[in-house]
């Protein structure tokens, strides 16, 4: 009997042995009718983030299971770890939602034996473009010049809690001229930038997610699908993850401005141009400055005004010349203008001689009359007449009619002469004859 008594005990510690490791093996799982409810600190995530998920296991009668209880997650997107964890003695047990760069909706849910969150209880975290709320735009600066130039155009991307999205790509399109990036992801402040380079008016539309509708838009932004409008054209985002906004970007009106040129421009004497300057009626700037390149190698700064304003050159040669006038405004915005202008010598000094009588005899008195005229702009710096007969009288510098008396003590026929040097170093002369019999 003892053999076999010792045989009965070993088979039956063999049985023990087996049957716990059976059990060791088999996880404990909630029992039939339990609950599973899923929590996460962040119900909203950039493409890189990552947030802390909770999984509460009740039993039917509203306690925590046995501890250690075994949970599984599943996810749509991103990844869980870990997948697999037990219950505390709350019935509690955590994992971590990663996104992994992901952008879209992740669904999660938990089970454990016949307990689950099932379709109506799974845990949703809105992941990157997914996960937009709003989009602000703004530009610097608004209005370029008349000319053409540069605005960097700043796209602020929160989710739908307020929070920064970081690392989600938001694409920029525009109405006029290029965008130095067309697709940029947000930095760590949910910033993304391009610049806009054009000549003219444009308005430029940040999108996240699918491109959502955008109203139209002022000078100062505007907003999309949500209808208001402010200094940045935000939108409030679609079911569907979408959100834009968009902002105006003006370009200065230009200045303009006309020359005036004289009838006559003479050499060595000044002439005198009207510019007229006229600001522009609306986007304009004040005047900044005005240049005159005369033509001739010489330029002057004639002011900031608008309206009509004279200024006078003087050439120092005949010929051809083009007149070039610029207005710039404060915002570099110009208005050019030119005008052709010929030089031409100037007129001689007028001097006309006449004798009463015409004839006479010797001892006869003559009464000569001198008229001098000079071309405008010059003056008379000397004059005198030469009777023919050896006198010379001076004149003076007067201008006009002049008389003067002579009388001759020889016959024949005397020419009478009238010299005229004027202000520009030239002499002029005009003659007559009497005959003395």
């Amino acid at each position: 009997m003892l053999p076999f008594c010792r045989l009965t005990a070993f088979g039956l510690g063999v049985a023990i042995f087996a049957l716990s490791i059976g059990c060791q093996k088999v996880p404990l799982l909630a029992p039939t009718g339990s609950s599973i409810t899923l929590t996460a600190s962040a119900t909203a995530l950039s493409a890189n983030g990552s947030t802390p998920i909770i999984a509460q296991v009740l039993e039917a009668a509203g306690t925590p299971p046995h501890s250690g209880t075994h949970i599984s997650f599943v996810t749509t997107l991103g990844h869980l770890d870990p997948v697999d964890a037990e219950t505390d003695v709350n019935g509690r047990v955590s994992t971590t939602f990663v996104a992994g760069g992901s952008n879209g909706t992740a669904t999660i849910t938990a089970l454990s034996g016949g307990a689950t969150t099932g379709t109506t209880g799974a845990l949703k975290i809105f992941v990157g473009t997914a996960a937009v709320g709003r989009v602000s735009v703004n530009a610097s600066p608004l209005t370029i010049p008349a000319n053409g130039g540069s605005s960097t155009v700043t796209a602020f991307v929160v989710d739908i809690n307020g929070n920064p999205l970081v690392t989600t790509p938001v694409s920029f399109t525009t109405t006029a001229g290029s965008l130095s990036s067309s697709l940029v992801s947000t930095d760590a402040n949910g910033v993304a930038t391009s610049v806009l380079t054009t000549t003219a008016q444009a308005t430029v539309t940040a999108s996240v997610g699918a491109t959502a509708p955008t109203s139209s838009s002022g000078s100062s932004g505007s907003s999309g699908s949500s209808g208001s409008s402010g200094s940045s054209g935000t939108t409030t985002p679609s079911a569907s993850g979408q959100a834009s906004g968009s902002v105006t970007i003006n370009v200065s009106n230009a200045p303009t401005i006309t020359i005036t040129v004289p009838a006559t421009v003479q050499r060595g004497l000044p002439a005198t141009f009207t510019f007229v300057v006229t600001a522009a009626a609306t986007n304009g700037s004040p005047i900044r400055d005005i240049s005159v390149n005369w033509g001739d190698g010489q330029s002057v700064n004639i002011g900031t005004f608008t309206g009509s304003q004279a200024a006078a050159h003087t050439y120092t040669s005949n010929g051809s010349f083009v007149i070039t006038a610029v207005v710039t405004d404060v915002t570099g915005g110009t208005g050019r203008a030119s005008s052709p202008v010929t030089v031409v010598p100037v007129a001689g000094t007028g001097v006309v001689v006449s004798a009463a009588p015409a004839s006479g005899t010797v001892g006869t008195l003559f009464t000569f009359t001198v008229n001098i005229t000079p071309p405008t702009g010059l003056g008379v710096v000397s004059a005198s007449i030469d009777y023919g007969d050896g006198q010379i009288d001076q004149l003076g510098g007067a201008t006009g009619a002049i008389t003067r008396t002579h009388a001759y003590s020889a016959v024949g026929t005397k020419a009478v002469v009238v010299s005229v040097t004027d202000t520009s170093g030239r002499t002029n002369q005009g003659s007559t004859t009497v005959q003395i019999n």
